[in-house]
């Protein structure tokens, strides 16, 4: 006899950052490629996000990647894999196996196995509305082993009229 339970819910707290075999890192960019502060961002402002995500072994990962976004977001573009014309700070991108298309969060599978332990992803984002917003943090996961993931904390960001 099989048996099976389910929940479905939504946490009154976000989960605290965490990890097991991931790593996953944000970084945030002017389009200049300088470090940007986001308290500092004002509507109508475009930047860039980096995320960079690590396998600590050589396993076969097949990842699912998410960036959720503060209200005040919008999603303005998407890089493909290699250099990225007129950006060449950004470095090599990830090639990517999938990419919906949301407006509430960035989401991208992508498979790293072997030495190919690194996947360095960017999306171009633009501050649109004023006010002050919860950034949730990024979150990657291996879609067939769910013990494998990565987290990060959430946080609170500015956009000025």
């Amino acid at each position: 006899v099989w048996q099976m339970v389910a929940t479905k819910g939504i946490p009154r707290e976000a989960l605290p950052a965490a990890r097991q075999g991931l790593t996953i890192r944000r970084h945030f960019h002017a389009l200049d490629g300088s470090a940007l502060n986001l308290d500092t961002l004002r509507a109508g402002d475009g930047f860039i996000l980096l995320l960079e995500v690590r396998a600590d072994n050589e396993d076969k990962f097949q990842l699912m990647l998410q960036q959720g976004l503060p209200a005040g977001w919008e999603i303005t573009g998407r890089f493909g894999a290699g250099e990225v014309s007129g950006l060449p700070w950004l470095g090599a991108l990830t090639a990517i196996d999938s990419q919906p298309a949301l407006d509430d969060r960035f989401i991208a599978a992508v498979t790293l196995e072997g030495e190919n332990r690194v996947a360095r992803i960017a999306v171009r984002l633009r501050a649109v509305t004023a006010g002050s917003f919860e950034l949730p943090g990024a979150e990657v996961r291996d879609m067939y082993r769910p013990a494998f993931f990565a987290r990060q904390n959430t946080g609170r960001i500015s956009i000025q009229p």
